[in-house]
Parts: C-alpha cells; sequence; structure tokens
C-alpha cells in the first residue's frame, strides 16, 4: 500500500518535469556537447529514451529536458543564408533545379510585383486590386506578413527594443502556410501545401510520444508527406532550446513513421520553420542506426542532427527571393515522386 501523504507534503514531492531537469540544460552542437551535457545528471549517460521514467516523456511541444537528450539530437549553428549556395548538393539539390526554379520565378509577374512591395516596403492596405502594384496571389501572404510585423498596431518599425511576440500564432501560420503554397503553384504538380496538424506518435519501450506540427507538403495522390512545417509567434532567440527540442522531436517522429522513405532531399528529410517574421529551413539526414536506436534501444552511437539555414526575413527581397528559389527548387526535386 502506497504511503498517505498530506496536502502539504504532496506539495512538496516534485514533479515528473522538475525531476527531468538537466543542470545548466542547453541544446547541444555537436556529439562532444551531448556527451558534456549527458554529463550533468547522474546516470544519465547509460539511459535511452526506453530506460528513462515514463512519466519524463512528454508530446513533443511539452518534452522535458532528459528527453530532449534521450532523443539524441543536436543541432549546428545556424547557417547564413547565403551560404546554401555552397552546401546545396549536400541536400539533393542541383544547379539546373535552381536555376529553372529561378527562372520561373522571374517569369512570374505576380512574383516580380511581391519582390517589389518587400523593396519598397510599400503596405498591402495602400494597394488596390486594379493597381499594376497588386501582386495577385501573393497578395494574402503578404497581408499576413505585415499583420505578424504589427502588434497591437505598431509595426516593427515602429518598435523600439526588443521585437514582441506576434499577437497570435495562427497568423505567421498562415502566412507561412499560403506563401508557400503561392510559390509552388507556380508549376503544376501533385503536391500541395496544407495547414492540417500532421501527427506523429513515437512508441518507447514504457511510453508513447506525440508530436502534431504546424502544416505540411503532402502528395495530393497518396498524402504521403515529403515536408513539415513548424511555426511559433515569438524569435527563434527567445525561446531557442524550446523550440529547438520540438523540431527534433517532431523530426524524430517523422522518421519513426516513414522509415526514411520521406527523406526525398539525397536521404534528408526537410523541415520549414517561421518563427514571427523569420523564416528557417532545415534539413535532417535519415539514419537506419538512429531508427533503430529509437525504435529498440539499439545503435546507440547514432545521433539525430539538425543542419539549418537563416534566417530568411519575410521582410527581405534578398532573403525572400532566395527563399523562394530553394522552396521552388525543392518542389521540382520531388515532383517525380509525388
Amino acid at each position: 500500500m502506497r504511503p498517505f501523504l498530506t496536502m502539504a507534503q504532496a506539495q512538496k514531492q516534485p514533479t515528473a518535469r522538475q525531476l527531468a531537469k538537466i543542470d545548466d540544460f542547453y541544446i547541444p552542437a555537436d556529439e562532444e556537447d551531448w556527451n558534456d551535457l549527458v554529463s550533468h545528471k547522474a546516470g544519465l549517460r547509460n539511459e535511452t529514451i526506453h530506460t528513462i521514467p515514463a512519466d519524463w516523456i512528454a508530446s513533443a511541444s511539452e518534452a522535458t529536458e532528459v528527453q530532449s537528450a534521450m532523443i539524441r539530437s543536436y543541432s549546428r549553428p545556424i547557417y547564413p543564408v547565403a551560404s546554401f549556395n555552397d552546401k546545396y548538393h549536400q541536400f539533393g539539390f542541383t544547379t539546373e533545379a535552381l536555376d529553372t526554379a529561378a527562372g520561373i520565378l522571374a517569369a512570374s509577374a505576380e512574383w516580380s510585383r511581391y519582390m517589389h512591395l518587400l523593396d519598397t516596403n510599400d503596405s498591402i492596405d495602400d494597394i488596390g486590386e486594379t493597381s499594376t502594384m497588386w501582386p495577385g496571389s501573393f497578395s494574402t501572404a503578404r497581408r499576413l506578413q505585415e499583420q505578424t510585423i504589427t502588434v497591437h498596431g505598431i509595426r516593427d518599425d515602429m518598435q523600439m527594443g526588443q521585437l514582441p511576440d506576434a499577437e497570435d500564432e495562427a497568423i505567421p501560420n498562415a502566412a507561412a502556410i499560403i506563401l508557400l503554397q503561392s510559390i509552388s503553384q507556380l508549376v503544376h504538380s501533385k503536391l500541395e501545401w496544407v495547414i492540417n496538424r500532421v501527427h506523429f506518435g513515437s512508441q518507447f519501450h514504457q511510453t508513447k510520444s506525440t508530436a502534431y506540427t504546424d502544416g505540411a507538403l503532402r502528395s495530393k495522390n497518396t498524402i504521403g508527406i515529403f515536408a513539415i512545417v513548424e511555426v511559433k509567434r515569438r524569435m527563434r532567440q527567445v525561446n531557442t532550446d524550446a523550440i529547438l527540442t520540438q523540431e527534433a522531436c517532431e523530426v524524430a517522429g517523422w522518421s519513426m513513421s516513414c522509415h526514411g522513405q520521406m527523406a526525398h532531399f539525397n536521404e534528408h528529410f526537410l523541415l520549414i520553420s517561421q518563427d514571427r517574421h523569420e523564416l528557417f529551413i532545415t534539413f535532417v539526414p535519415f539514419d537506419k542506426g538512429y531508427e533503430e536506436c529509437l525504435s529498440n534501444g539499439q545503435n546507440t552511437d547514432a545521433f539525430l542532427v539538425m543542419r539549418t539555414f537563416g534566417p530568411f526575413d519575410t521582410g527581405s527581397v534578398n532573403d525572400m527571393h532566395e527563399f523562394g528559389r530553394v522552396v521552388l527548387a525543392a518542389i521540382l526535386i520531388v515532383m517525380p515522386v509525388a
């Protein structure tokens, strides 16, 4: 029989989340960092995601610090936008695909008007649909982008100090999906960006963890997921550890669900993130050993490695031009298998 606890005693008992904390927690940038991190909690180095207490594992959005460490992920420092041009071949992109994408964008009058709006910083509210500056299918994305950077009636360019969170996560969420779809529909394909909260479940020995995305790129034919989307209403640097943990848990769940079949970018998964008004593109290699580590606790030398490019500022004409080029090239790459 369990001993009876008074209310006062129960209140003094540490919660599972408190027990699953790690002193001086941080997101590792490489394997050496990860080994240092797990040394901060006694005995953790000898544990796996399958052996830690079940109540130390939560959903991706509420993941504990021990859970974050035990999914064995690390995030490289964010690569600047321009560095994608030096690394794109690692993710299955080709010069031909990127040049074709750039040509399609350049041939789109609506995309050109959208770029002009960003260049002049004119508000979509000041342009009528009959104007020669109206960006057509990109008008809704631009309106939502402006709403994201306008908090309680004050735009970012009038703010002093740290930028406040967007008023509601739904705004940047819709902005991201609509922008992605507006770019992708410049070519005819069997792919679509949806705002659906795609669900992945990860079954571990003692419990199950769930992950819900904020959208996805899926096949209209098979409903297969080709990319996932994660959105936050605040800047990434405000709550970096929690954001990176959630993204890693989502990719881990996706990997377990599809067994690498949807890692179409030279065997990398694709994650698009929007944190307030900034976009990020992350590639994560599929590793069979890592999948076995999550599935049954074997191959515990494997890691989930997040490689992120950004930020792509939705108010920057140069950043959005590059973002559009990469996204459209990604569509061209996966079109044949959609």
